[in-house]
């Protein structure tokens, strides 16, 4: 839930706008593409980041509920200017947005530091002494997961103006505050 592929839908969404359905289809696969990369080469590493630091996972716990909190207060204070963005959106040329495709829009708005720290914790709670299998598919499971979100942001993502459509300004506005509100209390949780 801290990768949140719906809740961070409607942001991208706003990014993505006025893209003509090519360019559109393009910055979702580069996206996608991005966020696996970023999803899993955490798993993939973290373990190494944990040992070089000396990082305990309470303090990764500790960590990443700030961040999520602090994520789900700015998702939350900034939901309205998405109207004014997706309005500015005019003014953008598509080379602008595929420059931003990996930064800011996969990394951090797609997943972000929290999600990160959530990916760190659930490595190292997967990591089981002595049962190299056992941790094995522990591993797989979690990149599992994180391809699974991927999939569900890129259909959201691919249906995304659909559905903004049908929900209108203020059902847009009141999924965002709720995904908000639940984003902070999993961050208190975390």
């Amino acid at each position: 839930p801290v990768v949140n592929p719906l809740g961070n839908g409607f942001v991208v969404n706003g990014f993505f706008t006025d893209l003509d359905p090519k360019q559109r289809k393009t910055a979702i696969r580069k996206l996608i593409l991005n966020f696996i990369i970023i999803g899993v080469g955490t798993l993939v590493i973290g373990h190494l980041f944990l040992l070089m630091f000396g990082l305990a996972i309470p303090v990764i716990q500790l960590g990443g509920g700030i961040l999520i909190c602090k994520t789900a207060m700015l998702g939350d204070s900034n939901s309205p200017d998405q109207e004014e963005s997706s309005r500015n959106m005019d003014s953008l040329k598509w080379k602008n947005i595929e420059q931003k495709i990996f930064y800011p829009i996969t990394f951090p708005i797609s997943i972000g530091p929290g999600s990160i720290s959530v990916i760190f914790t659930l490595m190292a709670s997967a990591s089981v002494k002595g049962k190299l299998l056992q941790t094995g598919i522990n591993y797989f499971v979690i990149a599992l997961v994180i391809v699974c979100m991927a999939a569900i942001l890129y259909i959201f993502l691919s249906q995304g103006q659909r559905i903004i459509q049908k929900l209108g300004p203020v059902g847009n506005q009141i999924i965002n505050k709720l995904v908000a509100f639940f984003t902070f209390c999993i961050g208190i949780q975390i």
